[in-house]
């Protein structure tokens, strides 16, 4: 009698550690098994829905045929770019031997400096100011033309 009675009872099943893993490793495989056999079933349905909507296909040995031709142009091609870039010689760029000297006085003024210039000298035409403003524009354009970049 106490056999039925542990069949009632809503207690779960005691089960060792390593018939535990076992369960796991079955249930793990049975999942497994499943999402495969879906996912080829779904491969499947999919295929023969194809099949239906486009019943004028080539056969498959003629797709087979005419795929491997495409493999072997796209291999040729594949060749001949290859040839391409083995002829092309690879250009050599010139190391630079050390530090290179800088004339300053050679170079020309910076566009930049011109454009403040001008734009000191409109501001300073333009607008009314106070005479101490107006005097640190005058040695803005001092401080540029002794500098050497105003000629």
């Amino acid at each position: 009698m106490s056999s039925r009675e542990d069949d009632d009872s809503d207690a779960p099943e005691e089960v060792s550690a390593q018939q535990g893993i076992q369960q796991d490793e079955e249930i793990r495989k049975a999942l497994r098994l499943s999402k495969a056999r879906a996912r080829h079933e779904g491969k499947e349905r999919r295929k023969k829905l194809a099949e239906r909507l486009t019943p004028r296909m080539l056969p498959v040995d003629i797709v087979n045929l005419l795929a491997a031709r495409e493999k072997q142009v796209f291999i040729s091609d594949s060749e001949d770019e290859k040839e391409g870039k083995k002829l092309k010689p690879k250009k050599k760029r010139s190391k630079p031997s050390g530090v290179e000297t800088v004339i300053l006085k050679e170079l020309p003024p910076s566009l930049c400096v011109q454009n403040s210039l001008e734009f000191l000298e409109k501001r300073k035409k333009q607008v009314p100011r106070s005479a101490a403003v107006l005097t640190n524009s005058k040695q803005a354009l001092r401080l540029l033309s002794s500098s050497g970049l105003l000629k």
